[in-house]
């Protein structure tokens, strides 16, 4: 979530070491990553389907990026020329001390290029915990959205369902074989749609607008692009009156972030000494989400 990390509800485990152990191509647009190593062997895992977790990327020339240091309490790369880009990432499966990561592979970012190149025996820093997916006890089915970035943490929340657990999902990939299988006990359905991911317009909030809500209490989620997601979330909250409580909505990447960081960075202070009032009040992770995202539409943003 551009320009919120600081404010996010996070877990500090520590510094991870983690070691490429397998690559394989899933799909033309998705590269799976698989790590192992004994730095992992303390690695935290929720079990959440969307935990992400910060990934830390070598430079040039180097084997892995340097570890980080606690100083004033923060862990973190506090030599300027020690620091290293990072980039959040869903964790795809955990088990038996094995991760694997799946990398959306077109454009040109930092992530998409490594993942390209990957070997095994390269290596990555991993640090953070943090996750979204909250369904209330009495949800009696789910939406899930996604686009490419999000499909991951969407898939493996539907491979968790458990037998008489509805969920309709609405999912956007670059291409036709992008199309994954899943195998759930759940009783699921999906509406896949070929467009988006920065390709193409996306089509998402148009099916969430086309689709019927199940009655009863239920439970919406949504990672994709933020544009996208904003649609949703006004979508469910005006015309639906789905509570804030019984959704999760959130933007995992802008499709013209450039122009919004600096429309933002103006703004920033304000917004956030906004934002810390409104979590002082005692609003819970979820609804702050929420009303970010509402905060940043009223600024133009």
């Amino acid at each position: 979530m551009a320009a919120r990390d600081s404010k996010a509800a996070e877990s500090t485990p520590g510094y991870f070491r983690a070691r490429v152990a397998g690559v394989e191509q899933i799909s033309p647009s998705l590269i799976r990553v698989h790590f192992d190593g004994p730095g992992l062997a303390g690695f935290p895992s929720t079990g959440v389907p969307d935990e992400s977790i910060r990934l830390y990327f070598p430079r040039d020339g180097e084997v892995e990026p340097p570890p980080m240091t606690v100083r004033d309490g923060v862990l973190g790369h506090h030599d300027d020329d020690d620091a290293r880009e990072c980039r959040t990432y869903t964790v795809r499966h955990w088990q038996q001390e094995r991760l694997s990561i799946d990398f959306v592979t077109h454009g040109d970012g930092v992530a998409s290029l490594w993942a390209a190149a990957a070997r095994v025996g390269d290596m990555l820093g991993i640090w953070g915990v943090r996750s979204w997916y909250a369904p209330p006890a009495d949800t009696a089915w789910q939406l899930l959205v996604a686009d490419l970035p999000g499909l991951p943490a969407l898939m493996r929340a539907l491979e968790r369902l458990e037998e008489g657990e509805r969920a309709h999902a609405i999912v956007e990939v670059a291409h036709a074989d992008d199309r994954v299988d899943v195998v759930t006990k759940g009783d699921v359905t999906i509406d896949w749609r070929v467009a988006g991911n920065g390709r193409a317009s996306s089509e998402l909030a148009d099916a969430v607008r086309a689709y019927a809500l199940p009655d009863g209490p239920g439970y919406a989620w949504f990672a994709g692009e933020a544009a996208a997601g904003r649609e949703i979330r006004k979508h469910l909250r005006n015309t639906c009156a789905m509570p804030v409580g019984r959704m999760s909505i959130i933007g995992y990447w802008r499709a013209d972030k450039e122009q919004w960081l600096e429309r933002y960075a103006p703004l920033e202070d304000r917004l956030l000494v906004e934002y810390d009032e409104l979590v002082s009040s005692g609003v819970d992770e979820t609804a702050a989400e929420i009303h970010w995202d509402e905060m940043l539409e009223r600024a133009g943003l």
